[in-house]
């Protein structure tokens, strides 16, 4: 097998761009590609597949090395220092095992970092200050560039092995479509994409190997996506593999408004009416209206002034509904403060899940010189909320800047988190004992509210779950490639007999037959190939429903289910045909991905590199900065 070679080093081989023959005799098929070099471009399109599918592939390749990217000036850093280049500094200590442990990536420059720097310091003749200056870290990229590479194995169609898996999320990073699953196993739904790398990046003929220039292309194209050992401990760990912009907020419902009704029958104080009297004022309000948040009499005025001059006129009612407020965004897209209500929806482990009505969420925030305050005010009821709640925000929240390059402009975030009632208000039932919180209910002797705390108040703030997250949509929230995790299941159990085994579990509406089932599979590419073999399986069927049972000591009561009739989605028949028990949300869990943030769980899906509240969950912040102050705005630890 030729593996590596030049177009046009078989003699007599039509070059896959022109088509061309120095023999006019067919030679025999390439022995890797299976196809008759004479074809040309018309087998090499065959073999790529359509165009507009691999054109994205190819696109993002080439303007990759024809642009390559220079790198940024390095801070000097030491002890107090924040930022995106503490992270890649922790990064590229533990990597090269000068610390004790593997550096946790946060990006704030604490003591357990000017050790390492230190002791990098001492292994390269440095006077060991712990600073990162200009000398230390010229020593520090040097060394970390003459780390080897991360060994590659060399795939071909039909491997089954993780190195395929990163290959995956490497395409998927770079467009191909339709977009791949992650199960670590080379199958012509790739196939047509390295072809078209070997033939149109590499110039080569296509042997459809990933081998060592493969992996070069992709690796230079889309950084990350390998296992490596950080730290002195040798613990592994998955390097992360960026996929376009994450968009962590939940989905809006359709049609509704990122602005309250203000007005009558609505809010009539706070930083809606501030917001509304800016606008108004930048709409050429006549008089102009002092910015007092109070609705009276001349803000009523002026909105109906307002809606009176449009073309066409919006009925004159001199409240500021969803068509008011789209005009006056239209015409007056920037304000100091404001207030967003939002509507949104989200899907965790199979469930739909809805933040809509009373339950919106709904929270002000004002630019403040170089503040941006975001509030939420909280209607509790029931129980007396606990006074540390109020505390556990900014400690895990505030913990971020935004940042502006040119002109120069810093802005640090804060989060609040304090009690408020009517309509701009949330409301939170604070209940007894412990329990499984949500955005509305809060347990006042939860013994992790340090972290459930936080976590609901990120969906206060629009964010949705970062757990038991299906491909498409884990990519979508976190921006990052699903892990390729665990390419293995139980010895000598094929996907497809665990998947029959779940179907049958799920007939029998027995969540621990389910969980059994799934008994030795894990998060990743093997529980992948598992959701592929059941949506293979024949329908299975209806599974009965299921009377209710009533409480027991010690044992809660359960609702009664109703019959149900399976799909090909494991996922939903998972979450739908058993009843909510530890049992059916472990399983749930193997079969779906999970972040490492504040939104996602990271006592399930521990990694060092997602760490608490992250960068893409301010990004609404840093657009309405954006707007608001000029040019564009970027979130760096601070």
């Amino acid at each position: 097998m030729s593996s590596g070679r030049a177009v046009g080093d078989d003699r007599g081989a039509a070059s896959p761009l022109t088509g061309r023959s120095a023999n006019p005799r067919v030679p025999a098929p390439h022995p890797a590609s299976g196809v008759a070099p004479s074809a040309g471009m018309i087998g090499l399109q065959r073999l790529v597949g359509n165009g507009a599918r691999q054109g994205a592939v190819v696109s993002r390749l080439l303007q990759v090395q024809r642009q390559p990217i220079a790198p940024p000036a390095k801070p000097t850093l030491r002890t107090g220092s924040r930022g995106q280049f503490v992270k890649e500094a922790q990064r590229k200590l533990s990597r090269l095992q000068a610390s004790v442990g593997p550096l946790v990536e946060d990006g704030q420059f604490g003591a357990l970092t000017e050790g390492s720097v230190r002791t990098f310091q001492g292994t390269r003749g440095i006077p060991p200050d712990g600073v990162l200056d200009g000398t230390t870290w010229t020593a520090l990229d040097g060394a970390f560039a003459a780390l080897p590479a991360p060994v590659r194995a060399v795939l071909v169609p039909g491997a089954d092995h993780v190195d395929v898996g990163f290959a995956q999320q490497k395409l998927n990073a770079l467009g191909i479509s339709p977009r791949l699953v992650i199960n670590a196993v080379y199958g012509p739904e790739m196939q047509p994409a390295i072809i078209a790398i070997e033939a149109l990046v590499l110039h080569r003929w296509p042997t459809s190997r990933i081998d060592a220039d493969v992996w070069r292309v992709l690796d230079t194209a889309s950084p990350g996506g390998f296992i490596a050992l950080e730290g002195l401990s040798a613990s592994p760990v998955e390097q992360h593999t960026a996929s376009g912009t994450a968009n962590p907020l939940g989905v809006q419902v359709p049609g509704t408004s990122l602005h309250p009704v203000v007005g009558a029958g609505g809010i009539l104080r706070g930083a809606a009416v501030r917001e509304l009297q800016q606008k108004l004022n930048t709409a050429g309000a006549s008089p102009a209206l002092a910015v007092d948040g109070r609705f009276g009499p001349l803000t009523t005025a002026a909105v109906r002034a307002f809606q009176s001059g449009r073309v066409p006129p919006l009925p004159a009612s001199g409240i500021a509904d969803a068509a008011t407020w789209t005009a006056l965004d239209a015409v007056a897209p920037a304000s100091t403060v404001g207030f967003i209500e939002r509507q949104w929806r989200e899907e965790v482990g199979g469930a739909t899940y809805g933040n809509t009505g009373g339950n919106a969420s709904r929270y002000s925030w004002e630019i403040d010189g170089d503040r941006m305050v975001v509030t939420v005010a909280v209607n509790f009821t029931g129980l007396a909320p606990r006074a540390a709640w109020f505390s556990h925000v900014p400690r895990v929240w505030d913990r971020f800047a935004a940042v502006r390059d040119a002109p120069p402009r810093r802005v640090n975030l804060e989060f609040r988190l304090v009690r408020g009632s009517g309509p701009a208000a949330m409301t939170v039932d604070v209940r007894a004992g412990t329990g499984r919180s949500n955005a509305g209910r809060w347990f006042r002797n939860d013994p992790t509210s340090e972290s459930t705390v936080p976590h609901e108040y990120g969906h206060l703030i629009g964010l949705q779950d970062e757990y038991q997250q299906r491909p498409g949509d884990y990519v979508r929230i976190t921006g990052h490639e699903p892990p390729v995790g665990a390419t293995t299941g139980p010895a000598g159990v094929a996907p497809a007999t665990i998947a029959a085994n779940l179907q049958a579990a799920m007939l029998a509406r027995n969540a621990a037959n389910a969980r059994t089932a799934a008994a030795g599979v894990t998060m990743g590419a093997f529980a992948q190939r598992v959701v592929a073999a059941y949506a293979a399986l024949p329908l299975g069927g209806i599974a009965p429903a299921l009377p209710a049972v009533p409480a027991s000591p010690g044992v809660p009561a359960l609702p009664a289910l109703p019959a149900y009739t399976l799909t090909t989605d494991l996922v939903t028949d998972l979450d739908r045909s058993l009843r909510g028990t530890a049992d059916r949300y472990e399983t749930i869990q193997v079969f779906t991905y999970t972040s490492g943030s504040i939104m996602g769980d990271p006592r399930r899906a521990p990694d060092i590199h997602d760490h608490g509240a992250e960068p893409r969950h301010i990004a609404e912040f840093l657009g309405i900065l954006g707007r608001t102050l000029g040019g564009t705005f970027r979130g760096e630890e601070r």
